[in-house]
């Protein structure tokens, strides 16, 4: 099975240590998934990485009840340690939380399928025109408390919220999976008529997609936050 072409790039928040990242991505052959921890629940680091590997290298659906389940108790494995301090057991009882986009490609009928809850957004693009955007289409939809899946067991508030979609994809469109910050730049650039140029998240270099956000976080108005993305081109 031949592998669609996908891009990583991740940087924290300004003024944090590079290694302090809730977000998490994933590229497998024609898997592709971006979370974002929620940072005022329990390590949400940990809960992203558990939804993006569940997804991209194990190929389930995280949102499948049973499969959900079992995130939920690895989650709870990995986080409990002996030990802990008091407030951290504490924190531990509020559950870790996140939002996710997950897509997958299906090459020869040239067709895809998403899935997404919160503002961790999929952006498809066609010669630089926006096709589809969700679960948030809108700039303007984006604020503090988005929609989020929990390590909760018996939580299923998020279900509410759950963004399915699928479609036909043409030779030359993209798929940009990005977390919030960026997901709301981008849709904001689009619906200014503004050009952004995504050279430097679509080269394979770490440092050119770093200097992208630095710079587009001091002159274009993207949110200080954790700014990942995965970008597809089949």
């Amino acid at each position: 099975m031949l592998a669609v072409p996908a891009v990583l790039g991740s940087v924290a928040k300004d003024g944090r240590d590079p290694g302090d990242n809730d977000d998490r991505a994933g590229a497998g052959l024609y898997r592709f998934a971006v979370a974002d921890g929620a940072a005022t629940s329990a390590r949400p680091e940990i809960w992203a990485e558990i939804l993006v590997h569940a997804y991209v290298g194990e190929h389930v659906d995280p949102f499948e009840t049973n499969e959900l389940a079992a995130l939920r108790e690895q989650w709870l494995r990995e986080v409990v340690r002996p030990g802990l301090p008091w407030h951290a057991t504490e924190k531990l009882k509020r559950g870790g939380a996140a939002t996710f986009v997950g897509l997958d490609i299906n090459l020869a009928a040239r067709r895809y399928r998403a899935v997404a809850v919160g503002d961790s957004c999929l952006l498809h693009l066609r010669e630089a025109r926006l096709v589809r955007a969700g679960p948030l289409g809108n700039w303007e939809l984006f604020d503090r408390f988005p929609p989020l899946v929990s390590t909760l067991a018996g939580d299923e508030s998020f279900r509410t919220a759950l963004w399915r979609k699928e479609g036909a994809f043409e030779p030359g469109d993209v798929f940009i999976l990005a977390s919030d910050a960026l997901a709301k730049y981008l849709l904001r650039s689009h619906a200014q008529d503004q050009q952004v140029d995504m050279a430097p998240c679509t080269a394979r270099t770490a440092d050119l997609f770093a200097e992208w956000v630095t710079k587009a976080r001091s002159q274009s108005g993207l949110d200080n936050d954790d700014t990942t993305i995965c970008v597809v081109t089949p």
